[in-house]
């Protein structure tokens, strides 16, 4: 699996993320089974997502203190068990007020098996979200992340602990033939509704240079690929500029993005991706996952 040097980082950072075009049977946010759950939420601005009049969303959002503290992935290609992991969290902490640590090793090893795979092969954030789904994930006391262990199978019992996740609902933000300036807008409105989303990207060499500041710059022509990662946006920013020091070129607006290398990367694990890799192009397989017990809490009432 592709991994990066960064640093002031000892070890490579696993990327992970396999690119998967849209399927006609995807849920999308414009499906009607998505619509109606969202209708029934108690916020307002969940219920105007069901719509097709949402308002305009603010020029920024961040939805980071709902968020557990970023993990590492170690050097192996988990990066969509961290994001999809890390998402349930945040509607945990929002949801119910408490913080359980999912077993990102058991998700990624169990996406693997339901996509067939075996190694470190890296996934599709399609199928992470349906293995948890399907399978539930136990907290990550019962199946710690030891990077050494990526391969083993969880004995029967921790199956016996994954919480049931049957009810999740996971729908794509950027569906076939959905413009770039469409997903923009779309991403940026669940954002502001309280919908984190994650998503894969195109990972460039410049992306070693923001180990401190976390801005990742939009690449200048020449730059080799490093690979695709996936992260989940978590806020954004209208007016964020970032600069990339090979050519100097700046670009506005950026979303805030949660990282899965650590707190010593960017912003205790946090950092920016310019909008510009959506209107490229460069960043897509754009999912959101919610359920009916998760924003039908006072936690989501305005």
């Amino acid at each position: 699996m592709d991994t990066i040097s960064l640093s002031g980082r000892s070890a490579p950072a696993g990327l992970g993320w396999l690119p998967d075009r849209p399927d006609v049977r995807d849920l999308t946010h414009e499906s009607p089974e998505v619509r109606a759950l969202l209708a029934e939420s108690g916020s307002p601005s969940l219920r105007a997502l069901a719509g097709d009049d949402a308002a305009e969303p603010p020029a920024t959002a961040d939805l980071r203190e709902w968020f557990s503290p970023v993990e590492d992935q170690g050097d192996i290609g988990s990066c969509t068990a961290n994001a999809a992991c890390g998402i349930v969290e945040y509607f945990q902490r929002r949801s119910f007020g408490k913080h359980v640590e999912m077993s990102r090793l058991f998700l990624y090893k169990v996406t693997r098996q339901y996509l067939g795979l075996t190694g470190d092969t890296g996934a599709h954030l399609r199928s992470a979200m349906g293995a948890l789904a399907l399978f539930g994930v136990p907290p990550e006391r019962y199946w710690p992340y030891d990077v050494a262990q990526f391969e083993a199978d969880p004995p029967a019992f921790v199956f016996a602990y994954a919480q049931n996740f049957q009810a999740l609902t996971y729908f794509r933000l950027d569906p076939a033939n959905a413009s770039g300036k469409e997903v923009l807008a779309t991403v940026r409105r669940h954002l502001a509704a309280g919908v984190p989303s994650m998503f894969g990207f195109t990972v460039y060499n410049s992306i070693r240079r923001p180990a401190e500041a976390g801005e990742i710059p939009f690449p200048a022509k020449g730059e080799s690929v490093a690979g695709g990662h996936a992260i989940v946006a978590v806020g954004y920013d209208d007016d964020k500029v970032i600069e990339n020091p090979i050519d100097g070129k700046t670009t506005t607006g950026a979303f805030l993005i949660r990282n899965s290398w650590g707190e010593s990367w960017g912003e205790s694990g946090y950092g920016w991706l310019p909008y510009e890799y959506v209107l490229r192009g460069l960043a897509e397989d754009w999912w959101a996952m919610t359920a009916q017990e998760w924003i039908a809490t006072a936690a989501f009432e305005e």
